[in-house]
């Protein structure tokens, strides 16, 4: 549960479509890498009720012992702060 006010920040790698591997450091797995465009990932937040406070997509780093395959995406979005007693927290109802 994300407390009013509160935020969440998703990190996934951008692309339309999954990967699959089947093998990696010479072992046998079974991986699917699911791939998001950043503006869908903010459009479900958004449906979700949350405001979209950021969107960030950075290439993916090559150099390094573990060179990125996709570009990164990040996005930030932060549950509004409810009018009438509910910003400390207290989802109680009253009657």
């Amino acid at each position: 549960m994300l407390a009013p006010g509160g935020y969440v920040q998703l990190g996934f790698q951008v692309g339309d479509e999954p990967r699959r591997m089947t093998e990696a450091w010479d072992l046998e797995v079974s991986l699917v890498f699911h791939r998001r465009q950043p503006e869908r990932v903010a459009e479900l937040l958004r449906d979700a009720g949350l405001d979209v406070v950021s969107r960030v997509w950075r290439e993916r780093e090559t150099d390094g012992p573990f060179p990125e395959r996709a570009p990164q995406g990040f996005v930030l979005a932060r549950r509004p702060v409810v009018s009438g007693g509910c910003e400390d927290g207290d989802i109680s109802a009253t009657d």
